[in-house]
């Protein structure tokens, strides 16, 4: 996560390319999923701008205020109040001995501010383990394998004799017990020159 955009170009895969399948606003996936929202199909902020015309125009701003709002305890903003809860910790925080037990079984000691950060960040990180887990066994035998995972995307280091795969190893990535989180996929010679790819 730390590493410097340059040398994103000197890491390359042993295969022909990287591929990186990324879930589309994880975090915000992960907190609709828990509020018992069914999931949109389209791009998750382009979602929601449109149901709030009135108050945004361009998506970078959007973002930018959303995610102010979603990781800030403190903040209040009541154009994402009306949509999306800040409060969805509560199913799953003890306040009195202040443990965090997310919809994995994890055990977390937290603060109640840093509650909900702590249970999106987690749940969509353990999310995106079980899926990769599922998508290794499915290239079992295969020469494309996963090279790693960052945060909420994996990158695959791909063989393109395995192409007829993509399609399904997409879809299974995609599939959660909350429904399916819509995923870009990009591909490139090298970490530092991926570009999107429609499936």
């Amino acid at each position: 996560l730390n590493l410097k955009k340059e040398n994103r170009f000197k890491i390359t895969p042993h295969n022909d390319a990287f591929v990186e399948l990324d879930l589309n606003a994880a975090e915000v996936r992960t907190l609709i999923a828990l509020s018992g929202t069914p999931q949109p199909m389209e791009d998750i902020h382009e979602h929601l701008m449109s149901k709030m015309p009135e108050a945004f125009h361009c998506r970078s701003d959007f973002k930018e205020r959303l995610f102010a709002w979603l990781y800030n305890p403190n903040s209040v903003d009541k154009v994402f109040d009306k949509f999306l809860s800040k409060n969805t910790y509560l199913d799953f925080y003890n306040s009195e001995i202040k443990i965090l037990t997310t919809p994995f079984g994890r055990n977390i000691k937290v603060e109640e501010k840093k509650a909900q950060n702590y249970l999106l960040q987690s749940t969509t990180s353990d999310i995106v383990i079980c899926n990769a887990y599922k998508i290794l066994k499915l290239l079992s035998g295969k020469r494309t394998n996963i090279a790693f995972t960052l945060h909420d995307s994996v990158i695959l280091d791909f063989c393109k004799k395995d192409i007829c795969l993509l399609k399904e190893i997409k879809s299974i990535f995609e599939e959660t017990e909350w429904g399916r989180f819509k995923s870009t996929c990009k591909v490139g010679k090298n970490f530092g020159s991926l570009k999107e790819m429609k499936i």
